[in-house]
Protein backbone atom coordinates (compact mmCIF):
# COMPACT_ATOMS: atom_id res chain seq x y z
CA UNK A 1 0.00 0.00 0.00
CA UNK A 2 1.11 3.17 -1.10
CA UNK A 3 -0.13 6.56 0.98
CA UNK A 4 0.77 9.92 -0.67
CA UNK A 5 -0.80 13.52 -1.66
CA UNK A 6 2.04 12.48 -4.41
CA UNK A 7 0.45 10.61 -7.29
CA UNK A 8 3.19 10.22 -9.51
CA UNK A 9 5.77 9.51 -6.77
CA UNK A 10 3.12 6.83 -5.34
CA UNK A 11 3.70 5.05 -9.28
CA UNK A 12 7.29 5.40 -9.02
CA UNK A 13 7.66 3.50 -6.00
CA UNK A 14 5.02 0.54 -7.37
CA UNK A 15 6.90 0.50 -10.75
CA UNK A 16 10.22 0.08 -8.58
CA UNK A 17 8.94 -3.12 -6.76
CA UNK A 18 7.75 -4.36 -10.08
CA UNK A 19 11.19 -4.07 -11.06
CA UNK A 20 13.14 -4.72 -8.15
CA UNK A 21 14.55 -8.72 -8.10
CA UNK A 22 13.46 -9.04 -3.80
CA UNK A 23 11.65 -10.43 -2.26
CA UNK A 24 8.63 -8.36 -2.79
CA UNK A 25 4.52 -7.67 -1.45
CA UNK A 26 2.96 -10.12 -3.17
CA UNK A 27 0.48 -7.44 -4.62
CA UNK A 28 -0.16 -3.87 -4.69
CA UNK A 29 -3.35 -3.06 -2.08
CA UNK A 30 -3.84 0.49 -3.63
CA UNK A 31 -3.00 3.73 -2.89
CA UNK A 32 -4.28 6.60 -1.47
CA UNK A 33 -4.34 10.21 -0.13
CA UNK A 34 -5.90 9.98 3.11
CA UNK A 35 -5.31 8.32 6.28
CA UNK A 36 -9.15 7.42 6.16
CA UNK A 37 -8.60 5.99 2.77
CA UNK A 38 -5.77 3.81 4.22
CA UNK A 39 -7.34 2.62 7.19
CA UNK A 40 -10.26 1.30 5.21
CA UNK A 41 -7.89 -0.45 2.98
CA UNK A 42 -5.80 -2.76 5.59
CA UNK A 43 -9.53 -3.32 7.30
CA UNK A 44 -10.26 -5.04 4.43
CA UNK A 45 -7.25 -7.51 4.54
CA UNK A 46 -6.39 -10.73 6.56
CA UNK A 47 -2.62 -11.05 5.85
CA UNK A 48 0.50 -8.61 6.77
CA UNK A 49 0.44 -5.30 4.98
CA UNK A 50 3.66 -3.03 3.78
CA UNK A 51 2.63 0.40 3.83
CA UNK A 52 4.98 3.39 2.10
CA UNK A 53 3.40 6.81 3.80
CA UNK A 54 5.12 10.03 2.36
CA UNK A 55 5.60 12.73 5.22
CA UNK A 56 2.44 14.91 3.60
CA UNK A 57 -1.30 13.58 2.89
CA UNK A 58 -4.13 14.99 2.12
CA UNK A 59 -5.91 16.41 5.48
CA UNK A 60 -3.26 14.86 7.93
CA UNK A 61 0.41 14.09 8.39
CA UNK A 62 2.43 11.09 7.43
CA UNK A 63 3.28 10.63 10.64
CA UNK A 64 -0.07 10.49 12.60
CA UNK A 65 -0.70 7.74 9.70
CA UNK A 66 1.94 6.08 10.84
CA UNK A 67 0.91 5.89 14.16
CA UNK A 68 -3.03 4.83 13.46
CA UNK A 69 -1.48 1.87 12.01
CA UNK A 70 0.29 0.81 14.74
CA UNK A 71 -2.38 1.56 17.40
CA UNK A 72 -4.37 -1.55 15.02
CA UNK A 73 -5.90 -3.99 17.73
CA UNK A 74 -3.49 -6.73 18.22
CA UNK A 75 -5.14 -9.19 16.66
CA UNK A 76 -5.26 -7.34 13.53
CA UNK A 77 -2.53 -8.33 10.81
CA UNK A 78 0.91 -6.25 11.24
CA UNK A 79 1.28 -3.32 9.68
CA UNK A 80 5.04 -2.59 8.76
CA UNK A 81 5.68 1.00 7.75
CA UNK A 82 8.36 2.61 5.73
CA UNK A 83 7.75 7.06 6.12
CA UNK A 84 9.05 8.83 3.43
CA UNK A 85 9.87 12.53 4.37
CA UNK A 86 10.24 15.56 1.79
CA UNK A 87 11.99 17.28 4.32
CA UNK A 88 15.60 17.05 6.02
CA UNK A 89 14.43 19.76 8.85
CA UNK A 90 16.46 17.49 12.15
CA UNK A 91 13.13 18.73 13.92
CA UNK A 92 11.17 16.82 11.53
CA UNK A 93 13.90 13.89 11.12
CA UNK A 94 13.60 13.75 14.96
CA UNK A 95 10.11 13.23 15.56
CA UNK A 96 10.09 10.66 12.76
CA UNK A 97 13.05 8.37 14.53
CA UNK A 98 10.78 8.66 17.54
CA UNK A 99 7.77 7.37 15.62
CA UNK A 100 6.66 3.89 15.77
CA UNK A 101 7.82 3.67 11.38
CA UNK A 102 9.92 0.46 10.67
CA UNK A 103 11.92 2.35 8.15
CA UNK A 104 12.43 5.73 7.55
CA UNK A 105 13.77 7.50 4.01
CA UNK A 106 14.05 10.60 2.51
CA UNK A 107 13.29 11.89 -0.98
CA UNK A 108 16.78 13.37 -1.67
CA UNK A 109 18.49 10.85 -4.23
CA UNK A 110 15.56 8.32 -3.43
CA UNK A 111 16.76 5.34 -5.71
CA UNK A 112 15.23 1.79 -6.40
CA UNK A 113 18.21 0.22 -4.23
CA UNK A 114 17.63 2.31 -1.22
CA UNK A 115 14.14 0.97 -1.28
CA UNK A 116 15.43 -2.63 -1.32
CA UNK A 117 17.61 -2.76 1.58
CA UNK A 118 14.31 -0.89 3.46
CA UNK A 119 12.10 -3.55 2.13
CA UNK A 120 14.53 -6.45 3.05
CA UNK A 121 15.66 -4.93 6.39
CA UNK A 122 11.77 -4.84 7.81
CA UNK A 123 11.27 -7.97 6.11
CA UNK A 124 14.02 -9.60 8.20
CA UNK A 125 12.72 -8.00 11.62
CA UNK A 126 15.42 -4.63 11.42
CA UNK A 127 14.15 -0.92 11.52
CA UNK A 128 15.77 0.97 8.74
CA UNK A 129 17.15 4.53 8.24
CA UNK A 130 18.07 6.41 5.54
CA UNK A 131 21.74 7.19 5.94
CA UNK A 132 20.95 11.10 4.44
CA UNK A 133 19.02 11.21 7.89
CA UNK A 134 21.44 9.65 9.77
CA UNK A 135 24.08 11.82 8.38
CA UNK A 136 21.93 15.30 9.23
CA UNK A 137 21.16 14.04 12.85
CA UNK A 138 24.80 13.57 13.07
CA UNK A 139 25.83 16.84 11.86
CA UNK A 140 23.55 18.31 14.43
CA UNK A 141 25.46 16.92 17.62
CA UNK A 142 28.16 18.30 19.63
CA UNK A 143 31.09 16.14 18.69
CA UNK A 144 31.61 13.95 22.16
CA UNK A 145 35.61 14.13 21.10
CA UNK A 146 36.88 17.17 20.18
CA UNK A 147 39.88 17.70 18.29
CA UNK A 148 42.24 19.20 20.97
CA UNK A 149 45.63 19.57 20.44
CA UNK A 150 48.51 18.02 22.61
CA UNK A 151 49.30 22.19 24.08
CA UNK A 152 45.24 22.70 24.32
CA UNK A 153 45.09 18.82 26.26
CA UNK A 154 48.20 20.14 28.72
CA UNK A 155 46.38 23.37 28.85
CA UNK A 156 42.87 21.76 29.83
CA UNK A 157 44.10 19.64 32.52
CA UNK A 158 45.89 22.76 34.15
CA UNK A 159 42.60 24.47 34.28
CA UNK A 160 41.05 21.78 35.48
CA UNK A 161 43.11 21.93 38.63
CA UNK A 162 42.20 25.63 38.93
CA UNK A 163 45.12 27.48 37.25
CA UNK A 164 44.91 31.01 36.23
CA UNK A 165 46.23 32.02 32.57
CA UNK A 166 49.61 33.51 33.98
CA UNK A 167 50.07 30.09 36.26
CA UNK A 168 49.40 28.02 33.27
CA UNK A 169 51.88 29.97 31.37
CA UNK A 170 54.81 29.71 33.89
CA UNK A 171 53.76 25.77 34.21
CA UNK A 172 54.23 25.24 30.24
CA UNK A 173 57.46 28.44 30.16
CA UNK A 174 54.59 30.12 27.42
CA UNK A 175 53.59 33.61 27.52
CA UNK A 176 50.07 34.28 29.20
CA UNK A 177 48.43 35.91 26.46
CA UNK A 178 49.42 32.23 24.67
CA UNK A 179 47.74 30.41 27.69
CA UNK A 180 45.04 32.62 27.79
CA UNK A 181 44.55 31.97 23.83
CA UNK A 182 44.70 27.93 24.42
CA UNK A 183 41.83 28.77 26.85
CA UNK A 184 39.39 30.44 24.74
CA UNK A 185 40.03 28.03 21.49
CA UNK A 186 39.83 25.15 24.42
CA UNK A 187 36.40 26.61 25.36
CA UNK A 188 34.73 27.22 21.19
CA UNK A 189 35.87 23.58 20.97
CA UNK A 190 34.18 22.21 24.24
CA UNK A 191 31.14 24.79 23.07
CA UNK A 192 30.63 26.30 26.56
CA UNK A 193 30.83 29.50 27.63
CA UNK A 194 33.91 29.73 30.44
CA UNK A 195 36.52 28.32 31.69
CA UNK A 196 34.98 26.67 34.21
CA UNK A 197 32.18 25.13 32.54
CA UNK A 198 35.16 23.97 30.35
CA UNK A 199 36.68 21.96 33.60
CA UNK A 200 33.78 20.67 33.82
CA UNK A 201 32.97 19.29 30.43
CA UNK A 202 36.77 18.36 30.04
CA UNK A 203 36.01 15.62 32.94
CA UNK A 204 32.53 14.89 31.79
CA UNK A 205 34.31 13.76 28.41
CA UNK A 206 37.01 12.15 29.59
CA UNK A 207 39.87 14.94 28.22
CA UNK A 208 41.47 15.09 31.12
CA UNK A 209 43.56 12.28 33.60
Amino acid sequence: MVCTSNRPFALALATSFALAHTRNPDQLLGICTRPDEALELVAGVDQPVLAFVSEHLDDSSGLELVRQLKDRPAAAPVVSTVLTLASLDPVVLRRALHSPCDALLTQRGLHVALVVSALEAVIGGFRFVDPVASFVLREQLPHDHPQLTQREAEVLRLVCEGLTNREIGGQLHIAETTARGHVQSIIQKLHVRDRTAAAAEGVRRHLVD
